[in-house]
């Protein structure tokens, strides 16, 4: 199989000298072999002619390809030194696979990008030209989507979802393709299905984020590996990303509003209930046993969301504040400073 990619010349940017800004673009793969030489002679075409500027190196991560990625990828590593190869034992996901990337790169600039082709190369330059505006994250739009509509209208809603819950602003959180400050890009850790919500973790940690129209178009070759069952997962991810960020340093807040509105509930129900027995001499036991079940389960529900919400504020503690706690209390401390005055320190 020919390398389409041609190795820099002698004369041409050497990322170990730090003359310029070294970029690194990070590509989790699964099974891009037929699409893998393509996309890396579009990005030769498009870093050499930012090479005056930034130096670049390739960071492709196999996430457990059973095709012929791997070989593809060794080729061009021998054609190019800037292509390194981190092959996973097994497919982890794309999470796991940008989060490998992110930790092998070492550019002052992090993009990432998927290798089917449906992202386009030739619109890193102006990545980069908003990073150099003074932005951490940028992330790309695909403002005029090409794929059918079961991809479409789910991500969309999603995305509204998003930037209601979380004040994120961005229009696509789903796209990989996005240019990171690489001092940002090592603050975060990624874990399940949270790439699509970088944005949200950037915004978190007070990352600069701005967007970006890029071009989409249908992938190539191959299929698709997502469908509309990812949709629920979606909404399941988007449930803990809203505690997460904001409630993980106060999760009392969340669980006390539910006891509160739980034992609210079965006081209202049973304060009822009492008017209607003591009012009309109704057995309301028997008669309304099923409100009466109700406001047993409202009670226990709501104690049982505030002793959560209580031990959730310990575990949050230990989380922030480990090896603090120790079993004892000083009441005096005398100790001797130089000189040997007393000096009596208290605690």
């Amino acid at each position: 199989m020919p390398v389409l990619i041609n190795a820099p010349a002698a004369d041409g940017p050497d990322v170990s000298t730090g003359a310029r800004p070294l970029v690194s673009i990070v590509l989790p793969v699964f099974n891009e072999a037929k699409t893998l030489l393509e996309l890396m002679r579009r990005l030769d075409e498009v870093t050499r002619t930012l090479a005056s500027r930034y130096d670049f190196e390739f960071v492709v991560v196999d996430d457990g390809s059973t095709d012929e990625t791997g070989g593809v990828t060794g080729k061009l590593g021998i054609a190019d030194p800037r292509v390194s190869l981190v092959s996973l034992r097994r497919n982890y996901g794309q999470t796991a696979a940008l989060q490998v990337g992110f930790d092998h790169a070492r550019g002052d600039i992090v993009i990432s990008m998927d290798a089917d082709l449906q992202h386009f190369p030739e619109d890193i330059p102006q990545f980069l030209a908003k990073i150099e505006d003074g932005y951490d994250v940028v992330c790309g739009w695909r403002a005029e989507r090409q794929e059918g509509i079961i991809r479409r209208w789910p991500s969309a809603a999603a995305n509204w979802l998003v930037r209601k819950l979380t004040g994120l602003t961005v229009h696509d959180v789903g796209t990989t393709f996005r240019a990171y400050r690489g001092d940002v890009v090592r603050q975060l850790q990624l874990l399940g299905e949270q790439h699509r919500f970088i944005p949200v973790l950037a915004k978190n940690i007070g990352a600069r984020i701005t967007e970006l129209p890029i071009r989409n178009v249908e992938r190539p070759v191959g299929t698709s590996n997502y469908g509309i069952g990812r949709t629920f997962n979606v909404l399941l991810d988007i449930a803990f990303l809203v505690f997460y960020v904001k409630y993980l340093d106060r999760p009392i807040r969340v669980f006390g509003r539910l006891a509160l509105a739980s034992l609210a509930a079965a006081g209202l129900i049973m304060g009822t209930l009492g008017f209607i027995s003591l009012a009309y001499g109704v057995p309301v036991v028997r008669d309304r046993s099923g409100w009466f079940l109700l406001a047993l389960v409202l009670f226990v529900s709501g104690v049982q969301f505030l002793l959560f919400g209580l031990v959730s504020e310990v575990v949050v503690r230990l989380y922030f504040f480990p090896g603090q706690a120790k079993p004892y209390l000083v009441r005096t401390e005398v100790s001797r400073v130089q000189g040997g005055a007393p000096s009596d320190a208290r605690r």
